[in-house]
């Protein structure tokens, strides 16, 4: 499908728009983006279980957005990306080595940029969220596992091919199993799917407890013992506390490593807001080298919430067709 009819008259840079698809671990959403980040329409869908699904997937997605003033397609991905728009595997999404930059190209005949999700919500949040202003900024993407993105000088720092896969920096050698086939995974234990682990142990431990009743016969997630933390449940509390203590482990590590100005703390896992991020704070310092000798490191929660990956996708395909 062509960006416009034939025939059809040119828009306006300052009209025209971008497409960014964010697949994740669990979902996957697209946006028809406006040139000031604006998301003009928007879809959402449970990603496919199925590996031979996944090629299609987010094509036929930013297919249901296509429009005669979209001028690039920018889709982020949970996985490894190459610098040819190529996932060559990711630990929390089904299929490998899939060609999505030329797939896209071949659909659509538009300029297509790929790269790592959290890598685009780490653009998106520097370019129009919480880390505008600042020149070195982290995303932290808490999801079904853990994301990251590295901004320095402004621009996404990729490393050698794979930088930013802060989730799977080991903080215990002899942890839990994790899905990249590691132990003791930093996402293992401050996680979305941690989160569940922990809501579904409370719930075992007490059947008439409040996560349970918030589950309503359900089984119970993140969401319903966020919710029973929110409402004072102490056994929940306890919970967050414990990984927000996780949390706050990573970070340090994170800011001994690089001196980021800011830290933004985004994903589904991040709308719990103050009662997760404030004990993690209080866990990160503690944990710092030199704590008290060194520039406030500020983490913020994401203000693109769970549209950063998509708008960050939309940027970067702007950014790609303006340079």
């Amino acid at each position: 499908m062509a960006a416009s009819a034939a025939g059809a008259s040119p828009v306006a840079p300052s009209q025209r728009t971008t497409i960014g698809v964010d697949l994740g671990g669990t979902k996957m959403t697209a946006g028809r983006v406006s040139a000031d980040g604006r998301i003009l329409e928007q879809r959402t869908v449970q990603r496919p279980q199925d590996p031979s699904a996944m090629a299609d997937a987010p094509i036929a997605l930013a297919s249901q957005l296509m429009a005669d003033d979209v001028a690039a397609v920018g889709l982020g991905v949970a996985g490894f990306v190459t610098d040819e728009g190529l996932l060559v595997w990711g630990p929390n999404v089904v299929g490998e080595n899939v060609p999505y930059r030329d797939l896209m190209w071949e659909r659509f005949g538009l300029p297509v940029t790929v790269d790592n999700d959290a890598n685009f919500a780490a653009l998106g949040e520097a370019r129009m969220g919480a880390a505008r202003g600042y020149r070195h900024s982290i995303m932290i993407t808490l999801g079904t596992g853990i994301g990251g993105g590295i901004i320095i000088d402004g621009r996404v720092f990729r490393g050698s091919g794979f930088a930013g896969e802060i989730g799977h920096i080991i903080v215990d050698v002899g942890g839990p199993q994790c899905t990249c086939g590691q132990r003791g995974c930093w996402e293992t234990f401050a996680s979305g799917r941690r989160l569940d682990q922990l809501a579904r142990d409370i719930a075992a431990r007490e059947p008439e407890g409040r996560v349970g009743q918030l589950a309503g016969g359900a089984i119970p997630d993140g969401t319903h013992l966020t919710e029973a933390a929110i409402a004072g449940d102490k056994s929940a509390i306890a919970a967050i506390r414990e990984m927000a203590d996780w949390l706050g482990i990573g970070i340090a590590n994170l800011v001994v490593t690089l001196a980021p100005e800011v830290i933004v703390i985004g994903g589904g896992v991040s709308r719990a807001g103050d009662i997760l991020l404030d004990p993690a704070r209080v866990a990160a310092t503690a944990h710092i080298e030199g704590a008290a000798h060194r520039p406030e490191t500020p983490i913020v929660g994401a203000t693109l919430g769970a549209n950063a990956g998509l708008i960050g996708a939309a940027i970067a395909a702007k950014e790609t067709i303006d340079e």
